[in-house]
């Protein structure tokens, strides 16, 4: 598989038109590798010279570019050998390169971890960004690498301060959030605590205490997901298969319970992303709840999963409903803590969506059905583990 795309990262110093000025190399960079014994003499006619020596002063600029890109550049043949390779890329995988098997190099230079999340790490511990793209029509490879070391570092940094500024406006409103379903909780109970009340009104308590007392417990487990979501998570290799036809078992009960209808749409040939299943779960399970909060009973709501057409490197799994829709002109305010247009929503289910999401280093799309209703799409990253095997 060609592995396109690329490096979407906002501290990334690679710009497209460098990267076009790159894969020029495919079409002038090979006569830089040949010598000029090589030529059949019959052909190095007196009008070919010329234009032999512009290519040449074409590939030594366009080396000399290679060499000073602020990023590792790797050009492999069609035998997977290294052709060429800058100083940074030096500078990453240590010499030597040039001449050498790429996967010789893959097992001296890299040892993915298991929580590398979509980049690979080498074996000094720093995480390496891949971008790999074909040569066509030439055969062979041209591998981009860049150090995100220190921008994962920073991107850590902000989310844990913009988690800690959540979670104290949460602190914040944790009384408000928590008064409401606690008071009527205990006039249930008070009442419950009366020996003169009737049976059938008794019933009706007890049906309503426990409808607090499940409101009380939503609320905590939001805010537990939502404070964890942004840590670290053991990750693993999550089938998509397996993650929505748990996500189907999880929310069976609460779609009986609430007389709609949940259709998933198992990938066909399976999808496979690097990610920690419990929260993905969580996260998409949120949005079902979403859905049933806002539209009540006969809800009808779908999730499927794919590889997005646009980025083939991202899956897409998409969870909609019949309801009204969303206005497109609150999309921002939606994953915020405690932003609800629900009278019974606690204002974090989509702030959880949203941690998880960032946390994969994902990103969520939200628009309208063309007959009505909502459609969310969670995009994520295929891990760059994988990537690295394609390029062998």
């Amino acid at each position: 598989m060609v592995i396109k795309g690329g490096i979407n990262c906002a501290f990334n110093p690679v710009s497209a038109s460098i990267r076009d000025l790159i894969m020029a190399l495919a079409s002038v960079l090979k006569p830089q590798f040949i010598s000029a014994n090589q030529y059949n003499p019959c052909l190095l006619q007196e009008e070919y010279i010329g234009e032999l020596s512009d290519l040449r002063k074409q590939a030594s600029w366009l080396s000399h570019l290679v060499d000073t890109m602020p990023a590792g550049v790797i050009v492999l043949d069609g035998k997977g050998m290294i052709a060429k390779a800058n100083q940074i890329a030096i500078d990453m995988l240590g010499e030597p390169l040039e001449g050498e098997k790429w996967f010789s190099v893959i097992q001296r230079s890299f040892r993915p971890q298991q929580d590398d999340g979509h980049e690979v790490s080498l074996k000094d511990g720093r995480l390496i960004k891949l971008d790999i793209t074909a040569l066509a029509p030439e055969p062979g490879q041209l591998i981009l690498m860049t150090d995100l070391s220190e921008t994962r570092r920073l991107q850590k940094r902000v989310a844990h301060m913009q988690r800690l500024s959540a979670l104290g406006k949460m602190v914040a409103s944790l009384a408000h959030q928590v008064r409401t379903p606690l008071s009527a909780a205990m006039l249930y109970a008070a009442n419950l605590g009366s020996k003169r009340l009737p049976e059938a009104s008794r019933d009706n308590f007890q049906t309503k205490l426990m409808s607090r007392l499940k409101d009380l417990e939503n609320q905590v487990n939001d805010m537990l997901l939502f404070a964890k979501s942004g840590d670290q998570h053991v990750v693993e290799q999550v089938s998509m298969q397996q993650l929505l036809s748990e996500v189907k078992t999880g929310a069976d009960a609460m779609i009986t319970l609430n007389n709609s209808e949940l259709d998933v749409s198992l990938p066909e040939p399976d999808i496979a992303i690097l990610g920690n299943k419990t929260a993905l779960a969580s996260a998409i399970q949120n949005l079902i709840h979403n859905s049933i909060q806002i539209i009540g009973s006969g809800a009808q709501v779908q999730v499927s999963a794919m590889r997005d057409l646009q980025t083939p490197d991202f899956v897409r799994i998409s969870v909609s409903d019949n309801g009204p829709g969303v206005d497109l002109q609150q999309v921002d305010k939606l994953f915020e803590p405690f932003f609800t247009t629900s009278s019974q929503g606690t204002g974090l289910g989509l702030a959880v969506v949203s941690s998880v999401v960032n946390a994969h280093q994902g990103r969520i799309e939200v628009t309208n059905n063309v007959h009505g209703g909502a459609c969310f799409n969670l995009l994520l990253p295929i891990s760059a583990a994988s990537k690295l095997e394609e390029s062998l």
